[in-house]
């Protein structure tokens, strides 16, 4: 039976915190942290087209990356791992405070390697990376811009000039991405990739580099602070995924993605819908998908 393989390489754009052994100790980078990113997204891709149908959704991500009940139909692997360098970072930009985390320095490449002898499989495989890579980010505070990744080159890879060509060239690769959906009336469970409960766009700032993208997104994020962009205690993660690329000219850009869903209740009271609208309208730019404006059917908060 013919087996299937997809090679990318990937390039850190943004120090990449992958906690091993020892949380204070030397990052690690393992398969397993990218299976559970891989699986992130695809649910995200699979809620978009399926629409709020947990169980289904589940399945049909089980037909790619495995269950308790059956082993994966696709293996990933990691290459050229052994030469990545790591360094002390500061996680908090936006604070007083100086301490570090050790991640993975950026401007660095590996290989991921996805095997399977099954086409589907590896085909919306393939579809998560590219989200992951283009919308996503990796490890500790990739929700703020840490841990992105760049398809090096390749037939995947996105290359831009601009901040105005890259929303261009990441809206017709969404568009192909993206089918038809059907209608969620309500907040999802879970995140997705619709157009009703999801927005991507490109800020049209430039930066000069990488400490200055991400600066500006945590003083955002400080000026809103909000349960409804995320909260420790209790726990609710963000729904903003900030996704920091470098362009041809050495400049970086910011890609912002919010997928809404249903809040943990206990923030019912907390969560105000105007402080995430605020903190994205502080991001300059049109949406490429989804929503305009937050939806006010999305109250801060979620069923009971």
């Amino acid at each position: 039976m013919e087996t299937f393989k997809v090679q990318v390489k990937l390039e850190t754009v943004t120090p990449l915190f992958l906690g091993g052994a020892d949380p204070r100790g030397e990052p690690e980078l393992r398969a397993s942290s990218f299976r559970g990113a891989l699986r992130f997204w695809l649910r995200a891709l699979l809620g978009g087209v399926l629409g709020d149908r947990p169980q289904e959704v589940f399945r049909q991500e089980s037909c790619v990356f495995g269950s308790t009940d059956h082993a994966s139909p696709v293996i990933v692997r990691l290459e050229k791992i052994s030469c990545l360098k790591s360094d002390g970072f500061n996680p908090l930009p936006h604070k007083k405070e100086r301490f570090t985390f050790r991640g993975f320095a950026l401007g660095q490449q590996f290989n991921i390697l996805l095997l399977s002898r099954n086409s589907e499989a590896i085909q919306q495989a393939q579809n998560a990376l590219w989200l992951l890579c283009h919308l996503g980010g990796l490890g500790r505070r990739s929700r703020r811009g840490f841990g992105s990744l760049q398809i090096a080159e390749g037939e995947l890879a996105l290359t831009a000039k601009t901040a105005k060509e890259l929303a261009t060239k990441l809206k017709q690769k969404l568009d192909s991405l993206l089918s038809s959906p059907c209608a969620i009336p309500d907040p999802p469970h879970f995140p997705t990739l619709h157009p009703s409960w999801a927005q991507i766009k490109v800020c049209e700032e430039e930066f000069e580099n990488w400490k200055e993208a991400i600066q500006f997104v945590m003083d955002k994020a400080h000026d809103h602070k909000n349960p409804a962009l995320g909260s420790a205690n209790p726990r609710q993660a963000s729904p903003v995924h900030i996704h920091v690329t470098k362009l041809q000219t050495g400049k970086y850009a910011l890609i912002v993605t919010t997928m809404l869903s249903q809040l943990n209740p206990k923030l019912l009271r907390q969560a105000d819908r105007h402080g995430l609208a605020n903190f994205l309208k502080d991001f300059p730019g049109e949406p490429i998908f989804g929503f305009k404006e937050v939806p006010e059917k999305w109250l801060g908060g979620s069923k009971s």
